[in-house]
């Protein structure tokens, strides 16, 4: 099963906003008091919610404590039932929990709006400067490129531009990836990668209270 978590990024009132960061462990919230925009603290804070959320529906309580990192800095449990990610765009915030790929799993969410495409002719390959027409066509492109980045866990190490994302399935130093599009809201772009080829998720409107959540069913595919 494959499950995206999303939610709606609104500013919380201040004693709501206390609460639900009560609800992490002790170092995401030092962690959080260091943002200093209301907007960087709220999509950390929802992310890891969402997160939470997602791990107590397979029966993992508190267990936000036992996160590691890897040397690269990208997060994981020392489980080997599932995988998740969390990426985050102007008002959403998005995390896919995986136990179809239970290890390398990645999720890019952008808002679509008006770019000027030259500006990232060095990050993209020569396939894809020959697709991309429009900027909507970009964020297609993009949410796969990073998509890939974030599964394979080791950033910005990769040049972008050796990411080719002009199909469905990339080949990624002899690992084959396979990418999926996730429909949240048309204005923005959603893509998520994996190690496994997944038919389909189960996408999750979330908000903090319990009883407001919303499941549709969604089969993933160009």
């Amino acid at each position: 099963m494959t499950t995206i978590y999303y939610t709606f990024c609104e500013r919380l009132p201040e004693t709501q906003f206390n609460n639900a960061v009560a609800l992490l462990p002790i170092t995401m919230q030092e962690r959080l008091s260091n943002y200093r925009r209301w907007q960087d603290a709220h999509t950390y804070l929802y992310g890891r919610l969402l997160l939470k959320h997602g791990m107590l529906q397979l029966g993992y309580d508190d267990s936000l404590e036992l996160m590691e990192k890897t040397k690269y800095g990208k997060p994981y449990f020392p489980f080997d039932s599932f995988s998740f990610n969390i990426s985050h765009s102007e008002d959403y915030v998005v995390c896919v929990i995986s136990t179809d790929e239970k290890k390398q799993i990645g999720i890019d969410i952008e808002k679509i709006k008006p770019i000027i495409l030259e500006h990232f002719n060095s990050v993209l390959s020569a396939q894809e400067k020959i697709d991309i027409k429009t900027y909507d066509q970009f964020y297609k492109i993009w949410t796969r490129k990073e998509a890939v980045i974030k599964a394979d866990g080791r950033g910005m190490q990769i040049p972008l531009n050796r990411v080719d994302a002009s199909n469905l399935i990339i080949n990624l130093e002899d690992e084959i990836y396979y990418l999926s599009k996730v429909e949240i809201n048309k204005s923005y772009e959603v893509h998520i990668a994996s190690l496994t080829k997944i038919e389909k998720t189960n996408s999750v409107n979330c908000s903090l209270v319990p009883s407001e959540i919303k499941h549709s069913e969604a089969v993933l595919g160009e």
